[in-house]
């Protein structure tokens, strides 16, 4: 499956990084791609992924607001 999620509050090569390693380190998520000027992100995952678990990790890193679409 396939989403494509808004991250609020990314602006850097940084940024684009810490969201993408959080993402590989979450059980059923395969693939994820920021873009830090629009904060687009593509994940790709497995129906078992818990996308809330991928919102709540972002989040707690400060500054960054994770806008899930109903999956």
């Amino acid at each position: 499956m396939k989403t494509i999620i808004t991250v609020k509050g990314t602006h850097c090569n940084a940024c684009q990084a810490l969201i993408e390693d959080i993402a590989n380190d979450i059980k059923g998520i395969h693939a994820c791609a920021v873009d830090f000027t629009t904060g687009k992100t593509e994940i790709e995952y497995d129906k078992d992924a818990n996308l809330q678990e991928f919102k709540k990790e972002v989040e707690e890193l400060g500054n960054y607001a994770v806008m899930l679409k109903d999956t």
